[in-house]
């Protein structure tokens, strides 16, 4: 079977952080690419996939909270915004 390439573009340093991480534990980011693509070929995404963790779960009830507030200055247009934001 004749072998594909992927092209991607990333931070650098995102690149440089998970690369560091990887190495860690024996992987390049070439091996650990090929293994995720792998899987997700042959098994699909995992059922979790795309699940916000608990921390962005928590922003999320605290802005749906902050949205519910009566007291939240609220603004209709640019200039009413800046004119709250200046008080």
């Amino acid at each position: 079977m004749e072998n594909g390439r992927i092209n991607t573009r990333i931070n650098s340093d995102i690149k440089i952080k998970a690369e560091k991480y990887l190495a860690e534990h024996g992987l390049t980011l070439s091996e650990f690419v090929r293994i995720a693509v792998t899987t997700v070929a042959n098994n699909g995404l995992p059922n979790n996939w795309g699940i916000p963790s608990p921390e962005i779960n928590q922003s999320i009830l605290e802005m749906v909270d902050d949205l519910n507030d009566p007291k939240l200055k609220r603004a209709n247009s640019l200039s009413e915004l800046e004119s709250l934001l200046n008080e």
